[in-house]
């Protein structure tokens, strides 16, 4: 029977905000369980000074307030010059993302990247958010001003000194507090620095350094340099948070004080990549081997959302345990829709946009109903990002719409509102569905988690054939190429594929066992395995006629077949797996002298001359049993 599973990412139920709607783009199911499953503690309420909305209410936490990760980019180059984003390019990415309700964007940088007339990308941008605020009244877009911060010879061939800082944070810094001043009703939150604790990032610094940033920018907002309403934060990954406890490599005073200092916690998690590096975490555990591959994919999307949730509370209580009580939000996470390296087929199969859309959802919802902002990554596809060499680098498809205009899954729901508005960007006249809006063919993009390795371990009284590994010196093979057979390292299963152009007079057939060696099997009474058939027509497995059985040495030059007929006398082949356990007696040509010399102790094949169909049978949990 198959286990019952209450998935709250439901595929083709979605619910997609319009425009000046208070509800998030996508709503999915309550997640089971909420604060308890990832052990939270109550988001605190903010108090005295703190970003406030044009008509002032909350702006962090408030689900009215949907807030996204933005770049304007469009080219497949990040540079100064033509390349920058214009404020008319801008424009029409702030209607766009307000048609989608979203009312809080958050950058990267201050001034790094200049166009022809000198402004940089991001002045641009609040030049962009201020000109519609004054057009429209009703308008309304904050940001998040991101401030780039990195160490002493970054990106360069120099060694990076983590302890000491560029030269262009001063410039970064001091651009980030002009236009906080220049725009105090649209920037609402500084973030001094983008995952620059991260050990991994080959940029990083010492937390003394953004803390002393952080210091900085406190005391001019004290002074009444800055807006009183503004906070300071730094955002980076859950370890740079403390999310690895007391004791670890970034566990230290200065990051102590860092927390302490800060207005809240903007927080990075990313299941998408961390997962990665798990070797279980992509496997379909034994008791959802029977799922539908929609279901397996949905119980692995609960558990990267649960991912992504431990990772914040063991921040949260890191917090705790200091004896400071803060906020924490969401500074970022996301998913890719398409990857070809480490997250495609080749990998952890967890890129595309079903999966996308269910960690949206679920992530939305935990978000709204916690009360932390949740900054997805990202608004829109970057073609600069990532491999300039690999169009199906990751990095490149994190939008919720690509380049081209497609809006993904995620969002299909949306389309005719940003149509009907008469909204565009750049060459792209008009919004289209990805996939045509055609849920099966989305689907068929969908992979699911690869099957997890039964690890059991070999009973008193059994012979193991094919458990998590073949037996000592076994193989898998077709006899004469007219079937072949393998074994799959990560699933642990066998897989004969059939074909009636290999075919032989004789017929067709496959094995596992040791070149030259023989078992004394004779102890042994039963059989028992696993099996099921994999084909693009079902209807043919009722026709589909062959032999499970052992070969033993007897009989003369090709031995002697032992075998149960499969699709006849009781024994049929399915899409679903079928456990199979058989006396050893029931198999046809049997003998106590045959038992005692087996040379394949396991065999699929046809030599009755039946019809053969182009299809391939799966076999697993393969043991004889005293």
């Amino acid at each position: 029977m198959k286990k019952n599973y209450k998935i709250f990412l439901i595929a083709c139920i979605s619910v997609f905000m319009f425009a000046c709607a208070d509800e998030p783009i996508t709503e999915g199911e309550e997640i089971s369980g909420g604060d308890e499953v990832a052990g939270f503690t109550p988001q605190p309420i903010a108090t005295g000074d703190f970003p406030m909305a044009r008509n002032g209410d909350t702006l962090l936490g408030n689900s009215d307030y949907l807030a996204i990760s933005y770049g304007a980019w469009r080219t497949t180059t990040r540079e100064s010059g033509a390349n920058v984003p214009t404020v008319a390019q801008q424009k029409e990415d702030m209607k766009i993302l307000a048609a989608m309700g979203i009312k809080v964007i958050r950058t990267y940088n201050t001034q790094g990247f200049l166009g022809l007339d000198g402004i940089s990308n991001t002045e641009n941008l609040l030049i962009a958010i201020d000109e519609l605020m004054a057009e429209d009244s009703n308008f309304e877009m904050y940001v998040m001003l991101g401030i780039w911060i990195d160490a002493l010879n970054s990106f360069t061939d120099e060694e990076v000194v983590h302890d000491q800082e560029s030269a262009g944070n001063a410039l970064e810094m001091a651009a980030g507090i002009k236009l906080a001043q220049d725009y105090p009703e649209i920037v609402k939150v500084m973030a001094v620095g983008n995952e620059a604790m991260v050990h991994w990032a080959p940029y990083h610094v010492a937390p003394k350094i953004i803390l002393d940033h952080v210091k900085t920018l406190q005391a001019l907002k004290a002074a009444g340099t800055l807006n009183k309403n503004i906070w300071i934060t730094t955002s980076d990954n859950h370890a740079s948070w403390g999310s690895l406890g007391s004791g670890s490599d970034y566990d230290n005073d200065d990051l102590k004080e860092l927390i302490a200092t800060v207005d809240y916690i903007s927080l990075h998690t990313y299941p998408f990549h961390d997962s990665f590096y798990d070797e279980g975490f992509w496997l379909v555990p034994e008791d959802e081997a029977e799922l539908t591959v929609q279901q397996q994919v949905d119980a692995a999307m609960v558990r990267a959302t649960n991912f992504a949730l431990a990772q914040a509370a063991d921040v949260q209580k890191y917090m705790l345990d200091l004896g400071v009580e803060k906020q924490i939000h969401i500074g970022e996470t996301g998913w890719a829709s398409v990857a070809n390296v480490n997250y495609g087929d080749a990998g952890s199969k967890a890129a595309d946009e079903y999966k996308q859309k269910a960690f949206y959802d679920a992530m939305r919802t935990w978000t709204n109903e916690f009360g932390a902002s949740l900054f997805f990554f990202q608004a829109f596809d970057e073609p600069w990002k990532g491999d300039a060499n690999n169009a199906g680098d990751s990095e490149k498809h994190f939008g919720l719409i690509d380049i081209d205009g497609n809006v993904k899954y995620v969002a299909w729901d949306l389309v005719d509102t940003l149509n009907n508005a008469g909204l565009t960007r750049g060459d792209v006249s008009a919004f289209t569905q990805s996939f045509d809006g055609d849920i099966d063919s989305l689907m068929e993009t969908v992979s699911a988690p690869k099957a997890a390795p039964v690890n059991n371990e070999p009973q008193e009284g059994e012979f193991v054939i094919l458990g998590t590994t073949l037996y000592s010196g076994a193989s898998a093979f077709g006899w004469e190429d007219t079937a072949w057979a393998g074994i799959n390292t990560d699933t642990s299963v066998l897989t004969v594929a059939t074909d009636p152009a290999a075919a032989k007079d004789w017929g067709w057939g496959s094995a596992i066992g040791t070149e030259g060696q023989t078992e004394d099997l004779s102890n042994y009474t039963q059989m028992t395995f696993e099996i099921r058939g994999v084909t693009s027509a079902e209807s043919v497995f009722a026709t589909f006629q062959f032999s499970v059985g052992y070969q033993d040495t007897m009989g003369g030059e090709f031995g002697t077949n032992n075998f149960v007929r499969f699709n006849t006398a009781g024994y049929e082949l399915t899409e679903d797996w079928v456990k199979y356990t058989i006396d050893i007696a029931d198999f046809n040509n049997t003998s106590a002298a045959g038992l005692k010399v087996v040379n394949s102790p396991f065999a699929i094949f046809d030599l009755q001359g039946s019809t053969i169909t182009k299809s391939s049978i799966e076999v697993k949990n393969i043991s004889w049993l005293e």
